[in-house]
């Protein structure tokens, strides 16, 4: 063999590498690219997973202290209620109370 074709070879080979290595880049390139491409849907996924789960547990606390809430309520106007009946009460004694003493004040005058 001759040296021009011995370099011939050579030349063909690392053109060969050359052409391997460009088609690898190219390929790194492209799988990082999609790489990208699949951790950016799997974050959006997931924050939209992380959204509805958010909205859902916000739900379910409004439920939750709506019904604390008319909880609450009923049993204050029922502590209301109670108060007021005791103050009806309390007044019909004392109006029976002030009825009584002003009779014996007119019995006695």
């Amino acid at each position: 063999m001759e040296k021009t074709e011995i370099l011939m070879k050579i030349k063909d080979a690392e053109a060969k590498v050359d052409e391997a290595l460009k088609k690898a880049e190219d390929q790194r390139k492209k799988s990082i690219f999609d790489a990208k491409i699949e951790a950016k849907k799997i974050i959006d996924d997931a924050t939209a997973e992380a959204n509805k789960l958010r909205e859902e547990i916000i739900r379910k606390i409004r439920e939750s202290v709506e019904k604390e809430k008319e909880e609450i309520k009923s049993k204050k106007l029922k502590e209301i209620e109670n108060f007021e009946k005791i103050g009806r009460n309390n007044v019909d004694r004392a109006v029976e109370v002030l009825y009584n003493e002003f009779l014996r004040m007119v019995e006695h005058a």
